[in-house]
């Protein structure tokens, strides 16, 4: 059986967060590729305080191990990859952890499935909210929402509490 090929789609503060417990623990568990990719809405960024300086979000990631706009003064562990294609990032994925706003899944979520194996491939959701049925009008897990898009082979667990990242980042809790 092959090692578990974890993505985590989201770079903002929480993905970040969670981008430093899942790189430590995929680095140290046998059951996992080494490294772990995380998509990154690509953005310039200021850097060095400097307002003319500019660099993109992912070169800056992956060179300084950390998201110095979203969660700044926390490392990252170095097999935490940015990567700012989507299709690249969840090519070959078998977990998929959703930490991004719930808004922009109905436009990546057919890039996903179009590249990750639905049967191999399951994932967690860190997203708060709910979505609604275009039909029921009624409330719906996004988790649920996700396992739809992705097919009836994709099962989609859910992670949900306080928003605690920095704390999380900082190993306070």
């Amino acid at each position: 059986m092959e090692n578990e090929q974890i993505c985590i789609i989201g770079s903002g503060n929480w993905g970040s967060a969670i981008a430093t417990i899942v790189g430590r623990n995929a680095h140290r568990l046998s059951f996992c590729n080494n490294q772990v990719r995380m998509w990154v809405f690509e953005e310039d960024v200021q850097i060095n305080n400097n307002h003319h300086q500019t660099a993109k979000l992912s070169n800056v990631i992956n060179a300084q191990h950390e998201n110095i706009k979203y969660l700044p003064g926390v490392k990252l562990p170095e097999n935490v990859v940015a990567i700012p294609n989507l299709e690249e990032a969840v090519r070959d994925a078998t977990v998929l952890i959703f930490v991004l706003p719930h808004q922009f899944l109905p436009k990546l979520l057919p890039t996903i499935r179009a590249h990750v194996n639905p049967t191999r491939c399951h994932g967690i959701s860190l997203i708060k909210g709910l979505d609604f049925d275009a039909d029921t009008k009624l409330p719906v897990l996004i988790s649920k929402s996700i396992e739809n898009v992705m097919g009836n082979q994709f099962r989609c667990g859910v992670l949900m509490g306080a928003n605690v990242a920095d704390e999380v980042a900082r190993q306070r809790t």
